[in-house]
């Protein structure tokens, strides 16, 4: 009396072959899944690496900027230094002349 594809109906045998092929299925489905995460994965991972890449060269452009800055600042003190160091001489040989 098998009508239909009900399971309560169906020989052990077909039933047993019906489960196989049910899990066939869903490995399938599992492996299909389990690819596309993959995908998705290398692309975040690539993008990631791209934006990266983007905020290490604006740090990279940052610190050549701020270096620049720091040798101008350098030059600049030691020219100070140098005009103080003029300064001063001339002080004492107006203190020296009086």
């Amino acid at each position: 009396m098998c009508t239909g594809n009900n399971k309560e109906y169906m020989a052990p045998s077909s039933l047993h072959f019906f489960n196989q092929k049910a899990r066939s299925r869903f490995r399938i489905r599992v492996q299909v899944r389990i690819h596309r995460l993959k995908r998705v994965n290398e692309f975040i991972e690539e993008q990631m690496k791209q934006e990266m890449e983007i905020e290490n060269l604006k740090l990279y452009m940052e610190n050549m900027r701020i270096l620049k800055e720091n040798e101008r600042l350098k030059n600049k003190a030691n020219l100070l230094y140098q005009e103080n160091l003029a300064l001063s001489l001339e002080l004492e040989k107006k203190k020296v002349k009086l």
